[in-house]
């Protein structure tokens, strides 16, 4: 998130300093980009910011190098940002949007918003978040895990499909937002991310609650803040051994177990059709087989995940989230 804040909140009694102090530390800490300037829109090196300098000077000398420190940490734009584009925030008293695209936010509304997490919303908490956590690659997977034990990232409970899609249809309503949430729509979109089922046959022709969920997202504004899966669900991203491996462990009937694993080289042998078969025939244990004790998906080589292909995909989701913080 890039914030801008009005250079004028420093002038004298316009806003109390814990406020100040505390938008400052929050931006840090969420490694957001500030910005303070006169003008949202001034060139990079040809921002002013005279009030700023004042109040800064006349600060303890402790005191001010805890602010210049934290200054420093956050004046800087991350390559994912300009890439991928980040949301802009606009702190001022009065509302500038009119004349500077942003999000207009006060002073006392900033201070809670920028230390917001991104709010991922899966269709389940726990067995979502576990397969999200599972399916990245190493180096997104640790990232992910840091954000989230630092309570930057937090996954939430969504419900399914249609439950989604009311959320966004009602949450991106201004004044149930602010009811709902404390802070307006616009800020509700910029720190939530939806990560959702294909429920689908085939890769073109997801399910209508998919859809639908889409099209609530786009409407609402938050066409880079959503992942639609590009497999019919997290089972379709069990890795080929892994699926052995839970046939090993949990059938003990050697007919049964004979006749899985046949039924599983069959279905390794569809290419990238078998994404989309339903695997209701399937032994029980592949369902939300990322979250189970009994499926061991920890000790999953990392070699399997990157034979089954689904690397590419969840790198783009990880990039997409990283510019959505």
């Amino acid at each position: 998130m890039i914030v801008w804040m009005d250079d004028a909140l420093f002038a004298g009694g316009t806003a109390r300093d814990l406020d100040r102090l505390a938008l400052l530390r929050n931006l840090a800490l969420r490694r957001h980009t500030l910005i303070v300037s006169t003008s949202p829109d001034a060139p990079w090196g040809a921002r002013r910011s005279p009030d700023f300098d004042i109040w800064l000077a006349a600060l303890p000398d402790r005191l001010r190098a805890e602010v210049a420190m934290l200054r420093e940490r956050s004046d800087r734009v991350s390559v994912n940002a300009v890439v991928r584009g980040a949301a802009r925030v606009l702190v001022s008293a009065r509302d500038p949007s009119a004349e500077h695209s942003g999000c207009w936010l006060s002073l006392e509304d900033a201070v809670r918003a920028v230390a917001q997490p991104l709010h991922i919303i899966v269709e389940h908490q726990i067995h979502d978040a576990a397969f999200l956590r599972r399916v990245m690659p190493p180096v997104w997977r640790k990232k992910l895990e840091d954000w989230e034990r630092r309570g930057e990232l937090r996954y939430e409970h969504g419900g399914g499909l249609p439950v989604m899609t009311a959320m966004v249809e009602f949450f991106c309503q201004d004044d149930k937002a602010r009811l709902a949430f404390g802070l307006p729509a616009e800020l509700w979109r910029l720190v939530h991310f939806l990560v959702y089922d294909h429920d689908g046959d085939c890769a073109d022709a997801p399910s209508q609650g998919s859809r639908q969920l889409e099209g609530a997202c786009d409407r609402a504004g938050m066409t880079n803040h959503h992942h639609r899966l590009k497999r019919r669900n997290q089972e379709s991203y069990l890795p080929i051994k892994a699926m052995r491996q839970i046939v090993d462990t949990e059938i003990s009937d050697p007919a049964n177990h004979k006749q899985l694993i046949e039924k599983i080289n069959v279905y390794a042998a569809m290419g990238a059709e078998k994404h989309f078969e339903k695997l209701e025939d399937y032994p029980k244990a592949f369902k939300n087989a990322f979250a189970t004790a009994a499926s061991s998906a920890s000790s999953w080589p990392e070699d399997w995940f990157e034979e089954d292909g689904a690397w590419p995909e969840m790198t783009n989701l990880a990039e997409r989230i990283a510019s959505a913080m």
